[in-house]
């Protein structure tokens, strides 16, 4: 509710400070692209009262908060493999994994009268 609130104050008198409530919400609710750019465009000057410095420093804030916030990339990503190795994994594991069925074992003793069962 919050956010339709600061949206639509936003929409009769626009500044930065409703800017920086509707980044903090949008920031509650994990939606950190829509929170960066508007956080973003106080910085940039483009609502009133952008060039105040306690709306600067508040945005700044939030985005601080919002950087370490975010979800950062996978380790794997940094371990920078080469891509023959990890198919070679991804090969020896599926080998490996073949023979095992998915299914509990007592689904594997009752399939056969799967037939049979009434529904």
């Amino acid at each position: 509710m919050a956010e339709v609130v600061f949206k639509k104050a936003q929409m009769v008198d626009a500044d930065a400070n409703k800017a920086c409530n509707l980044g903090l919400c949008l920031m509650r609710q994990c939606r950190y692209e829509e929170a960066y750019y508007i956080l973003e465009e106080v910085l940039q000057g483009k609502h009133q009262g952008s060039d105040e410095i306690k709306s600067r420093k508040r945005a700044e804030e939030l985005l601080e908060e919002l950087n370490a916030n975010l979800p950062q990339p996978e380790f794997m990503a940094d371990l920078d493999l080469d891509d023959d190795f990890v198919k070679g994994i991804d090969d020896m594991l599926d080998a490996w994994n073949t023979n095992r069925s998915r299914r509990l074992p007592i689904f594997e003793e009752i399939s056969s009268f799967r037939d049979q069962l009434a529904c």
